[in-house]
């Protein structure tokens, strides 16, 4: 990618208009344009009034790693505005190109290990439940509740960002240079949302799903027989219930860290509860939220590790600088005390 490339990237990526950015660094719309078109090459000074204005490294605009995108798949509970999508997917692409090059400098891949595609071909809600079944045996995640399904993923190699955005996003997914995945999460979203986000977008990874099968459905019913199979909902619940108290469901969210939600529904999905159960459950639910979120104590955010641990690496190896540390990673590197809180 090129320094007008770069710098057209980062514009759009911090919701700038050319004449917005004209502006902040005391140029014509125009000349911004010539920028972005290769036709003049800004000097050191324009660089760096460019980047002061965009909020982003120097460094990006000389960065050899460049990030291939495909096509994104968003997930929102409303429709995003372009604007919106640019901002997106300019920190997607400058948190990914980090991440590319700190795996450059440390000289480690995580190895990509899902099925293969004609494994995963499902036709029948059923067929999905195995799916997510038979990924967690591969994956050797026995039964037991996911401590952080940022790091399973990003572990077998699904690179994993978390990024501020607006309310109505949820999480994308993508291919880079058409072969590693990537799933960006939305950094505000409560912990259960962004772990449930994580597994219904590995859902669409993964699955390859006939016609006769709704795509949405399938995500969903992977997600949650992927943070609780199904013998532990039994286990938790019995495969019959006329009565689950909400106290039932808020101790096993926290458990499993799965939203009082999302159990309702994985009930209604193995025939624990009827549908009948289930809408007076989400009559209760909805009685007691906060605003669109569940009562009481909110499930810790999550934060994928990898690209961190291998910064570190790559420092105490003296492969780089602390300064450098610090460019790769986006910022100042989290303290101690600041992790465990």
């Amino acid at each position: 990618m090129s320094i007008a490339e770069r710098i057209k990237v980062a514009r759009k990526g911090a919701g700038m208009s050319q004449r917005d950015l004209g502006a902040a660094i005391g140029v014509t719309a125009p000349a911004i344009s010539k920028y972005e078109k290769g036709e003049v090459i800004p000097n050191s000074r324009v660089l760096i009034l460019l980047s002061e204005a965009l909020n982003v490294n120097i460094d990006f605009f000389f960065r050899k790693v460049a990030a291939n995108l495909s096509e994104p798949h968003y997930r929102c509970r409303k429709s995003l505005k372009k604007k919106e999508e640019n901002i997106i997917h300019g920190k997607v692409t400058d948190w990914l190109e980090r991440y590319l090059e700190v795996e450059m400098i440390s000289g480690i891949t995580a190895s990509l290990v899902l099925p293969s595609r004609e494994e995963c071909r499902v036709s029948t809600l059923e067929d999905v439940e195995a799916i997510a079944q038979k990924v967690r045996d591969e994956w050797d995640l026995g039964l037991d509740p996911i401590e952080n399904v940022m790091d399973v993923l990003e572990q077998h190699g699904i690179k994993v960002g978390i990024f501020e955005a607006p309310d109505s996003f949820d999480a994308l997914t993508f291919y880079h240079d058409e072969k590693t995945p990537v799933i960006a999460i939305n950094k505000s979203m409560t912990g259960d949302r962004q772990r449930y986000n994580c597994a219904h977008e590995l859902g669409h990874l993964i699955l390859q799903v006939e016609p006769s099968l709704d795509e949405e459905d399938a995500a969903h019913r992977f997600a949650g027989a992927f943070l609780v199979p199904r013998e532990m909902v039994w286990k938790e619940l019995g495969k019959k219930r006329r009565v689950i108290d909400l106290r039932e469901l808020y101790l096993l969210k926290h458990k499993y860290g799965m939203s009082m939600k999302a159990w309702i529904h994985r009930a209604r999905d193995l025939g624990i509860i009827t549908k009948g159960s289930e809408k007076g459950l989400y009559i209760r639910l909805n009685r007691v939220m906060v605003g669109k979120e569940e009562p009481a104590k909110q499930v810790k955010h999550e934060m994928p590790t990898y690209m961190h641990l291998l910064i570190l690496r790559a420092m105490n190896e003296k492969k780089i600088t602390l300064s450098r540390a610090r460019e790769l990673f986006g910022g100042n590197l989290p303290e101690i005390a600041t992790e465990v809180e």
